[in-house]
């Protein structure tokens, strides 16, 4: 449905559907999981069909009114915030959120978004610090009041903080790396090709279009495909053809991100119908690797997770894949070590556990592979007692 903008035959395929009966409550459910409601309601109500219960087109208004008013409320916030870093002279690049529902849609209000996410230099998160805090945001964090020393450790192996504000129920990330699971993309790569964009009344700027696309695909890809919603972006992005194929499959070769490129084109053609170039398909098709994550995200994409009652070797077997795709998406032998070193690297809960000074910041390399096991095991103990 939500890919049928201007599609005639897709309309007509959706016209069947609804004539030979849908579980609209399974259907409300759907679209608030995969975080398409407000494209939903557009569609439904240009549809006009009269099989389609009013109710579920007042629960779905509802829905989207409430998204508009988050929306513009966090376009008001960021403002603001913006405006006060490039006061002090922090260049800001403003990754996905409502910019990319204007490129997408002509529209903020179509795309929801759980956060705003900007990406700042990591010589510039202090003083962007000071500015959140300024402005009511906490980073509720072990290391929320550590030394600089400390905290670089940290950043070192971590690619964002996030600030929340209690009274505005708003999250803002502060990045200063895009790293999907060790998939990242430069961040001297992405200042050069960045773009800017003219939105709410100022210079915003935005990921160049190629960037753009390959993170979108990176990021979709590390959270197995779950959301429709991400997929829709790609297949959007690819039918308004205003980037370079040519550039963007270089940049995912010489990054070694072909494999995950392939999975979402193959994904989005046979999901979504999205036209691509003939050549640019049959390679996807000549990729078995990528064929097989696009079978194993499918099967992410369909498990709605509305099951009454998941069984001890239900949730046994869903980690079991989880970690068995998190691995394969992997390009190299770098990759997947990197893969199995981020176990070793420490939580939150294991800086919690005990503060170690600056010098001693290392055991916490031996701390986390211990204590990610603890809780593995206790986790299997509490659901064996549970029966």
């Amino acid at each position: 449905m939500c890919s049928a903008t201007g599609n005639e035959k897709k309309r007509n395929d959706i016209n069947k559907l609804i004539n030979s009966g849908i579980n609209w409550s399974m259907f409300i459910k759907l679209a608030l999981q995969h975080k398409v409601y407000p494209l939903v309601f557009q569609h439904l109500r240009a549809l006009a069909h009269p099989n389609v219960p009013d109710k579920l087109l007042k629960d779905l208004y509802k829905l989207k009114k409430d998204n508009d008013f988050k929306t513009l409320q966090m376009v008001t916030e960021f403002s603001k915030i913006l405006q006060a870093l490039e006061q002090r002279g922090i260049s800001v690049i403003v990754i996905k959120g409502f910019p990319l529902a204007q490129q997408l849609y002509g529209d903020i209000t179509l795309r929801t978004s759980r956060d705003i996410d900007i990406l700042i230099s990591a010589d510039d998160i202090a003083a962007a610090r000071h500015i959140m805090e300024q402005y009511g945001y906490q980073w509720n964090h072990s290391l929320a009041n550590a030394t600089a020393g400390r905290l670089k450790k940290w950043m070192a192996f971590n690619q964002h903080l996030e600030y929340w504000h209690p009274e505005r129920q708003i999250c803002i990330e502060l990045h200063w790396r895009l790293d999907c699971q060790s998939m990242e993309l430069p961040f001297n790569l992405l200042r050069k090709n960045g773009v800017s964009m003219h939105i709410l009344g100022r210079e915003i700027n935005v990921l160049g279009k190629e960037e753009l696309l390959l993170y979108l695909i990176l990021h979709g890809a590390v959270h197995r495909w779950f959301r429709i919603k991400w997929l829709l972006d790609i297949d959007i992005m690819i039918r308004k053809q205003d980037f370079s194929w040519e550039k963007l499959c270089l940049l995912a070769n010489q990054l070694g991100f072909m494999v995950v490129l392939n999975q979402a084109f193959i994904l989005a053609r046979e999901l979504l119908g999205t036209p691509l170039p003939r050549d640019i398909s049959n390679r996807a098709d000549m990729d078995t690797k990528a064929k097989h994550l696009a079978c194993l995200a499918l099967q992410f994409i369909k498990d709605n997770g509305f099951a009454s009652k998941i069984t001890f070797k239900t949730k046994a077997i869903i980690l079991f894949k989880y970690t068995r795709y998190e691995f394969k998406l992997k390009t190299g032998w770098r990759g997947q070590f990197i893969c199995i070193f981020r176990y070793f690297l420490p939580t939150e809960s294991d800086l919690e556990l005990v503060a170690l000074s600056e010098r001693l910041y290392f055991i916490y390399y031996i701390i986390a592979p211990l204590s990610w096991v603890y809780k593995r095991t206790r986790n299997v103990i509490k659901m064996l007692a549970k029966g």
